[in-house]
């Protein structure tokens, strides 16, 4: 991947599409910041190079299969049930608080 130069103009042009006034202060500290981001976004990249076995270091010396459970269909709680359990309900729809207006 290509290291991209984490300097002043390139946090001063994040900030201006993101609507954010940074002081000069701030602008060296988002540069600091900024960098580590990508830095991380790197390494995760290789994560792609490491092929089918990838989890290999969780197996301990296990057979490299899937150790996630297996998807078994249950039955769920049934709705009047369920309803009886919250403060407020509409029909077989929880109601919550507005949060946004």
């Amino acid at each position: 991947m290509t290291r991209i130069n984490v300097d002043e103009s390139l946090v001063r042009k994040v900030s201006d599409l993101a609507n954010l006034y940074l002081s000069e202060e701030e602008v060296c500290f988002y540069q600091g910041r900024l960098a580590r981001i990508l830095d991380y976004v790197d390494q995760l990249d290789t994560a792609q190079a490491l092929g089918k076995d990838w989890r290999g270091d969780i197996l301990r010396g296990e057979t490299p299969e899937t150790p996630e459970r297996s998807d078994v269909v249950t039955p769920s709680l049934p709705v009047e049930e369920a309803m009886s359990q919250a403060p407020a309900h509409s029909g077989t729809a929880f109601q919550v608080p507005r949060i946004i207006e």
